[in-house]
């Protein structure tokens, strides 16, 4: 059996002839209630944002959670018990409520930052391939670029989780990729990776600014379906084209 590889963001363990282990995980620091926080915002929310990065990570690839791991850099009370508030309310939001829940607090040392760390642990088939770019097609875009203080203000604004499982089951969509702090162009760029295609953005707005939490998807689509997908998703828009180079 192979050793483990790695696949974008993904850790992918080899466990049996059938299953895959696939790891995903973030990290969060400033972003809280404490005194030296750069952002002053609810620990909950911060965990909540915190885990949906490699929730959607996973969503984005295919693979089924099946487990979490947090690892709290701050005392249980008040902020190790908000930050678990949060957690177990964003699973519930993804539908992942019965999954099994693991972590640590710091008890031992005063902290003066919000620090949180989140490892979600997802299976799928040995059988799985990953993706690669083999046509032209159209690069379509979920959500804006919400980073910091943005993110708690248009929290009402930013895509459920059903939306993007219900895009991974289109069969027009070949690929997703979340977009985090290193922005549209780079994500973009991460998809056509390794083939002959390269992305042509129609315009260049906000295409380089942090994304934070996963605050967009990034979709390849076959362009035989783009316009049905764009119909039937009007919360999605056309920002580019992967072509031949």
């Amino acid at each position: 059996m192979s050793m483990t590889t790695e696949y974008r963001d993904l850790s992918i363990l080899p466990i049996s002839n059938d299953k895959r282990l696939v790891i995903a995980c973030d990290s969060s620091a400033g972003i809280g209630e404490k005194e030296q926080d750069v952002v002053p915002i609810d620990p909950a929310v911060t965990a909540a944002f915190c885990l949906r990065v490699p929730l959607m990570e996973l969503f984005c690839y295919g693979a089924e959670p099946i487990a979490v791991v947090d690892l709290v850099g701050n005392e249980y009370l008040p902020t190790g018990k908000r930050m678990l508030e949060g957690i177990k309310t964003e699973l519930a939001k993804a539908g992942l409520s019965h999954l099994p829940l693991n972590g640590s607090t710091e008890e031992n040392m005063l902290t003066k930052t919000t620090s949180l760390g989140i490892t979600v642990i997802a299976e799928t088939s040995a059988k799985k391939e990953n993706f690669e770019m083999k046509e032209a097609c159209s690069l379509l875009q979920l959500g804006q670029p919400y980073v910091g203080e943005t993110v708690e203000r248009n929290q009402h604004k930013i895509f459920s989780y059903s939306i993007v499982k219900a895009l991974k089951k289109e069969s027009g969509v070949l690929d997703m990729l979340p977009v985090g702090s290193k922005g549209i162009r780079y994500e973009a760029q991460v998809m056509a990776e390794g083939s002959e295609y390269q992305v042509e953005f129609l315009e260049e707005k906000e295409i380089d600014c942090s994304a934070g939490p996963a605050s967009v998807i990034l979709l390849a689509v076959k362009k035989a379906q783009e316009e049905d997908i764009l119909t039937r998703y009007p919360e999605l828009k056309k920002i580019g084209e992967f072509k031949k180079e």
